[in-house]
């Protein structure tokens, strides 16, 4: 029996042009206004329309939350998006989280979210369970993004 993981898997919703750009590498920082828990370790990333595809996954690195203005301080320039873009996603918003990005695995062929068992993408997040996971890292790979 393979040894499991005690921390948790979440699928995020990203848009294609940022999933893109985290299974490259350029893209090092996930920023999110509704934060989840510390004991996330992996992230499946779902590419939303018009990928509408689970095109990888990343471990987490660390996970920090703060108010936007630390988070754009720390993590502005890592996280690939303009300060335009950064002010309209937080405005409003108290706090966020920043989610490092680290060690990406791109899926050879992208999968529909039946294949994790999932009738609809997240809005925000939803949590994986490690078998699901276990499933999907099973899944042949690729250098970069094939989507």
């Amino acid at each position: 029996m393979a040894k499991r993981d005690p921390r948790r898997v979440a699928l995020l919703s990203i848009r294609p042009r940022f999933a893109r750009a985290i299974l490259s590498g350029e893209k090092q920082v996930e920023l999110r206004r509704r934060p989840f828990g510390e004991s996330v370790s992996h992230v499946v990333v779902y590419a939303t329309a018009p990928v509408q595809k689970v095109v990888g996954w990343f471990e987490v690195g660390s996970i920090q939350h703060a108010s936007p203005r630390i988070l754009w301080q720390e993590h502005g320039r890592a996280a690939s998006v303009t300060r335009e873009e950064f002010r309209a996603y937080y405005r409003g918003a108290r706090g966020g989280a920043a989610i490092k990005v680290r060690s990406t695995r791109s899926l050879r062929q992208p999968q529909s979210l039946s294949m994790l068992g999932a009738r609809r993408p997240p809005q925000s997040f939803m949590y994986l369970d490690w078998h699901v996971f276990d499933r999907l890292r099973s899944s042949p790979t690729a250098k970069a993004p094939q989507f």
